[in-house]
């Protein structure tokens, strides 16, 4: 699977503090969501409930990280009957550490962002 151009850095362009909301709100509903989580080559693929709220969770924080971090492809699949959801989310080499601090553990990601100084654009 091709993620789009090889030049494209792994970077996000929120300040600190906007990391850290983002970290502390929506980052943080999409992963207590989370039933289940698989480590794929190059990202993830999370598995969760397939109603309508966690549906919608999960859109509205797939069109927000695809502002900021335009590195990350996402594939959302949902289960036929109401079945579970899974939302796969992949990248570049160096993009995996990232998702795994992100999406995985977001509290982790709160502490990161208040203990270091993230500029606009931190490369990872």
């Amino acid at each position: 699977m091709k993620h789009g151009s090889d030049d494209t850095p792994i970077a996000c362009c929120l300040t600190s503090a906007e990391l850290r909301e983002r970290a502390a709100t929506l980052l943080a509903q999409f992963s207590s969501a989370v039933i289940g989580t698989e480590e794929l080559r190059d990202g993830y693929a999370f598995h969760l409930p397939g109603d309508g709220k966690r549906i919608a969770t999960i859109a509205k924080m797939i069109v927000a990280e695809r502002e900021c971090c335009p590195f990350l492809t996402f594939e959302f699949v949902a289960q036929p009957g109401m079945g579970p959801v899974i939302v796969r989310v992949t990248g570049p080499a160096g993009a995996k550490d990232f998702l795994k601090t992100v999406l995985c553990k977001p509290e982790a990601a709160i502490e990161q962002w208040s203990a270091q100084p993230w500029s606009a654009t931190r490369k990872l």
